[in-house]
């Protein structure tokens, strides 16, 4: 069994695969008042057998300390520089992170896409991280949709963009199988901070670890967190549809003049597949499709991307999305088990 872990910001989305498909799937949420009195290996038992394990991937956070896929065992500070403008600490995804590095059970943790990834093209290296890890599960997921005829069999190639339709909206390019880039500037709760939002660290209104969360459409809006929990007002679909048709976009001229084009795009996120009180699913699809193929996730596909690249390094194989696999396979057994507290 392969297990994919998605460090969502409104929840940790666990996925279950197996070699006859998706087994089953589970979400812990987030939210300010989590109790932090449980465990999640004991919360993974209800599913499976700890002992049929063979690999667990898990994208932590932004993921800017990685530029390998690696053992969680190797990883330092759970794979992040720091939690500088992150926001949104509640401890659930850590909690996770650190009962598996103290565990038996093979995992395995990827990078966000950043600079520091030899695939992603200097063009998209002026500013870093260009997107979290759970946004290169997405690609993944992605991938295996676009070259497995997930799509259908008019789709021959690799190259794709992964949007993503959520509490961030950020689309990332994969050329050839490669992880190339990535363009995000306004999400529902992630934004990219103005002049303004400086001058309200500066003057200490805000601080700087908030300065990201507080930067996109949620924050300028009459409504705050557990309220798009669910589905957010039509107002803020509006506006979520808007930034991905502007993500999306701002990848075309790369991929025309630099890349090898482009055979698909690819719509994630919980907010995706949304059709009231603002259809969101069907205008994004007939804006895009003069472009490419558009395709839209089943829920929780992160996760299962996540449960893809488990496999990839369960199997061996040298790389996923073009970025180094580095897992000892000897490491990769059955029959692992959780360390006893």
């Amino acid at each position: 069994m392969f297990i994919g872990i998605d460090h969502s910001t409104t929840g940790v989305k666990t996925c279950l695969l197996s070699s006859g498909g998706v087994d089953d799937v589970f979400t812990i949420e987030r939210s300010p008042d989590e109790d932090t009195d449980w465990s999640y290996i004991e919360t993974l038992r209800d599913y499976v057998s700890i002992d049929d394990i063979e690999m667990i991937a898990y994208g932590y956070s932004i993921g800017d300390n990685l530029d390998t896929v690696t053992d969680i065992t190797a990883t330092e500070n759970r794979g992040i520089v720091d939690t500088c403008g992150l926001g949104h600490e509640f401890g659930t995804g850590t909690l996770v992170y650190d009962e598996l590095k103290q565990s038996d059970i093979p995992t395995t943790v990827f990078p966000g896409v950043h600079d520091g990834l030899e695939t992603v093209h200097p063009y998209f290296c002026h500013y870093s991280p260009l997107a979290g890890a759970d946004k290169f599960a997405t690609a993944r997921y992605a991938q295996e949709m676009v070259t497995n005829s997930g799509l259908g069999s008019s789709v021959e190639g690799e190259t794709f963009i992964a949007a993503n339709v959520s509490s961030s909206s950020m689309a990332t390019y994969v050329d050839d199988g490669e992880i190339r880039g990535a363009f995000h500037w306004m999400g529902l709760i992630h934004g990219w901070g103005d002049i303004e939002c400086l001058r309200q660290i500066r003057d200490g209104e805000q601080n700087i670890h908030d300065a990201f969360m507080k930067s996109g459409l949620l924050y300028r809006s009459d409504y705050d967190f557990e309220d798009i929990k669910g589905v957010p007002c039509a107002d803020l679909l509006e506006m979520v549809y808007y930034a991905t048709l502007h993500n999306v976009y701002s990848l075309i001229p790369f991929a025309e003049h630099h890349g090898t084009g482009l055979d698909a795009i690819v719509l994630s996120g919980r907010l995706s597949r949304v059709k009231e009180p603002f259809d969101i699913q069907d205008r994004l699809t007939e804006a895009l499709s003069s472009i490419a193929l558009v395709h839209t996730c089943q829920e929780l596909s992160t996760a299962l991307g996540a449960a893809f690249v488990a496999r990839d390094v369960a199997r061996g194989n040298p790389s996923t999305l073009g970025v180094p696999i580095e897992f000892d396979a000897s490491n990769v057994t059955k029959g692992a088990t959780a360390t006893d507290d």
